[in-house]
């Protein structure tokens, strides 16, 4: 249990991050208040400014050129470029008739800044030097009027200014952008994954549903066969033609078993292919002779009483083994693998065992094969569970229900 402590904050934080996701979900509401602040601050700077130096004092036209000068930062990240090029001459103008301009260049510096934050790079830099040129020029020209005021040193220093302004605007729209690409490229992998996972569940149930379909045709066969013998046998010998009958029941009762299991499963339209008959728990020898061949030694361990299951069950059960066998031949290396096959009252179990390299086994076992193997156990309401071993080597585990359906 985990113990969350109170604090006397709590509620207010809880307040201030939900009002500072609002504000940027609402940029124009954002940069109107930021716009307020900045007037606030600046009105009663200017008008408590000290005019002792010679500078003119603050009537009607500087306050109107001092509410231009921050006016447009309320629209300085949807329309960047307008809202600079009215900050520009108002501030050069304010500048060049001597107004006290202590806090009055802070709204060029912002709107310099989301220039390049918020506009793209070629019109950012396009529209950044003109200003830039504008901007230094009118510098010079007060240093070369008015030397004793405004010393060379203020020049280079604004040009400083003027340019890191503009840098660190373009550096967080560079980073934002990257950070977007980032999200995209996260977003197209995700629906790429989503995509191959539901293509390789697809394939699999259209297979599952061939092979399935393979065991009730074969068994519908069966029974055509044995119900055309029972009805030739019906008058000469009733004895064989009730074994007949009998055996058509059992061969139904399995038929419409199978029949339930593939109800659901979604079939292609490729009806046509050629199929291979189903492969049953008779076929392993076959199997293990073939992984021998290929360098990984197995060892089959049958416990239990072994008796005849459904068709579509033991070809279920061989594909998990073929596909648990195939792994360790892909990522196990050197190492040898133990196949068990348990057959319970209600169930056969089947578990494949190697002593090789798990946990590259487990990377590569995780892909279509696994989910191919999962939707084949369920398929008779079983589960699998499959993982690198405690001490080393890789283990697949399939329960079949054999009284499920």
């Amino acid at each position: 249990m985990f113990l969350t402590a109170a604090t006397p904050y709590g509620g207010d934080m809880s307040a201030v991050r939900h009002s500072m996701h609002w504000l940027r979900e609402h940029p124009r509401v954002a940069d109107g208040l930021f716009t307020a602040l900045l007037l606030a601050i600046v009105i009663p700077f200017s008008a408590s400014a000290d005019f002792e130096n010679g500078q003119r004092e603050i009537g009607g036209l500087g306050w109107t050129l001092l509410v231009l000068m921050n006016l447009p930062v309320a629209w300085r990240r949807t329309a960047p470029i307008a809202a600079m090029w009215v900050g520009v001459p108002t501030t050069l103008l304010f500048w060049i008739l001597d107004y006290p301009d202590d806090p009055a260049g802070a709204s060029l510096l912002i709107l310099i800044y989301s220039l390049a934050a918020h506009a793209g790079r070629p019109r950012s830099i396009r529209h950044f030097w003109v200003a830039f040129a504008l901007l230094t020029g009118v510098m010079v020209a007060g240093v070369v009027s008015n030397e004793d005021d405004l010393p060379w040193l203020a020049v280079p220093a604004n040009v400083v200014v003027f340019g890191t302004a503009w840098i660190l605007g373009d550096n967080l729209r560079t980073r934002r952008q990257y950070l977007a690409e980032l999200e995209e490229k996260a977003a197209r992998t995700e629906e790429q994954h989503q995509a191959e996972a539901a293509r390789a569940v697809s394939e699999e149930r259209t297979r599952i549903a061939r092979e399935l379909h393979d065991v009730v045709a074969h068994s519908m066969s069966v029974m055509v066969v044995q119900a055309g013998a029972a009805r030739r046998m019906l008058d000469r010998d009733p004895a064989q033609a009730s074994e007949a009958l009998a055996a058509i029941e059992e061969t139904g009762r399995e038929s419409l078993t199978e029949m339930r299991r593939v109800l659901g499963v979604l079939r292609s339209d490729d009806d046509l292919a050629e199929l291979a008959p189903a492969p049953g728990l008779d076929d392993f020898d076959r199997l293990l002779q073939h992984c021998d061949e290929a360098g990984l030694p197995v060892e089959l361990v049958v416990t239990g009483e072994v008796r005849r299951l459904a068709p579509g069950l033991e070809m279920n059960a061989y594909r998990v083994v073929q596909e648990s066998l195939t792994n360790s031949l892909k990522y196990a290396g050197s190492a040898s693998a133990v196949v068990h096959l348990d057959y319970r009252p209600d169930a056969l179990e089947v578990a494949v065992t190697d002593d090789g390299r798990g946990a590259a086994a487990a990377a590569g076992g995780s892909g279509q094969g696994l989910v191919g193997m999962r939707e084949r156990v369920e398929a008779y309401g079983g589960h699998l569970e499959a993982g690198p071993c405690p001490g080393g080597g890789f283990a697949v585990r399939a329960t079949f229900l054999t009284d499920s359906g």
